[in-house]
């Protein structure tokens, strides 16, 4: 217990100041707030030690994507550091201000969409501002929570923040039997309207059905595809650079989110066939399944439906945003119609890394050397 309580006060007194330390000391490459600030909150000397700690954070990874990426025994120049991954930002400049509030993203993709058959974005019904409910769609009435009730008699409800990505604050609402459930805890409609009202910058969607393999495979959770975009510097056109299939677990709930425990599968870009599955904890271990361990529904060697289409529906999208240099897409495949869920402007690459160095995609590397993030 005396330990416990000495490695959390050492922890949050690191917290502190390490910060200041590395700018005093430290050379300039290795300041960045953010990436300080989770290397920081993932430092665990019971899975690293602090040698490797230390060598860990001068390289630019996260305490467990040093265990993730084997770098005791691989090549780290092969793998772009998450250090760099913060800084990618500036790739897209003033532009991800389209990513990084869904519903302006929403309204402008609806425009860029136009004439792509069958690639869609979800209606956002309404918002959040300081519990007061603003609607956007006719199924919903400003300032009446009661309304937001009655759309659950129809179906299952989404709420995310407006400015958020990675799943960060995502809520799912339904009506079973006559009970209501906030993330899976029951709630009376008092109860549910006091939540509401504790709302803000929050908007409100229906979920997604998932029709087809991927809801088959764990229909608990809405199971995703990330798929990285670039516009390749010498052609000006646009390229897939990575795909990665994501499914839900029991300790991921409703979303399929790899931080919580879900599970992942490589998409191979040529044909479409999901890699064996893995799932990585934040303590560096791994685990690696044939089928899904819940569902035992089979994942490795999985095809994605109509593949080549998908891809070419992606890559058309992407062209018709130059100005959206890259993007970590997030995709829902439901039969054959393709959602977009959201853009992320610096998506990690810790899910895209585990199943090897990024160096091996030449035109990926190429595009990160052209914007300055490797050498």
């Amino acid at each position: 217990m005396k330990q416990t309580v000495c490695h959390l006060f050492l922890k949050k007194l690191a917290r502190r100041l390490l910060p200041s330390i590395i700018r005093i000391c430290l050379p300039k490459k290795y300041y960045d707030d953010i990436f300080i600030h989770h290397f920081l909150e993932n430092v665990n000397l019971r899975m690293l030690s602090l040698k490797k700690t230390i060598r860990c954070f001068r390289l630019g990874f996260l305490p467990y994507e040093y265990l993730w990426f084997g770098l005791d025994r691989n090549d780290f120049r092969g793998y772009l550091p998450t250090r760099s991954n913060y800084q990618k930002r500036r790739i897209n400049g003033s532009y991800n201000a389209i990513l990084g509030n869904k519903i302006l993203f929403e309204c402008h993709l609806k425009t860029v969409l136009e004439g792509i058959g069958g690639v869609y974005v979800p209606d956002t019904l309404g918002y959040f501002e300081k519990g007061y409910l603003n609607s956007l769609h006719a199924d919903l009435t400003s300032g009446d929570l009661t309304s937001v009730v009655g759309l659950l008699e129809r179906g299952d409800l989404i709420l995310k923040l407006i400015s958020g990505d990675g799943g960060v604050g995502l809520v799912c609402l339904n009506l079973t039997d006559g009970v209501y459930y906030i993330n899976d805890e029951a709630a009376n409609l008092e109860s549910l309207v006091a939540f509401l009202q504790s709302l803000d910058n929050y908007l409100i969607q229906r979920r997604l059905p998932q029709e087809g393999p991927a809801g088959t495979i764990f229909p608990g959770s809405v199971n995703t595809m990330r798929i990285g975009t670039m516009i390749d510097p010498g052609s000006g056109k646009p390229f897939i650079a990575y795909a990665v299939h994501r499914f839900g677990s029991l300790k991921t709930g409703f979303v399929d989110n790899v931080g919580q425990g879900g599970i992942t599968a490589k998409i191979d870009l040529n044909s479409g066939r999901l890699s064996m599955a893995h799932q990585y904890s934040k303590e560096g271990q791994m685990e690696v399944f044939e089928k899904h361990p819940v569902t035992s529904a089979m994942i490795f060697n999985q095809e994605i439906p109509n593949w080549q289409d998908v891809k070419r529906r992606i890559i058309e999208m992407a062209r018709r945003m130059p100005y959206l240099k890259y993007v970590g897409w997030d995709f829902v495949l439901s039969n054959d119609d393709l959602y977009v869920l959201e853009g992320n402007v610096s998506p990690g690459l810790g899910l895209v890394q585990m199943y090897g160095p990024l160096r091996v995609n030449e035109q990926a590397w190429n595009f990160f050397k052209f914007h300055g993030y490797v050498n």
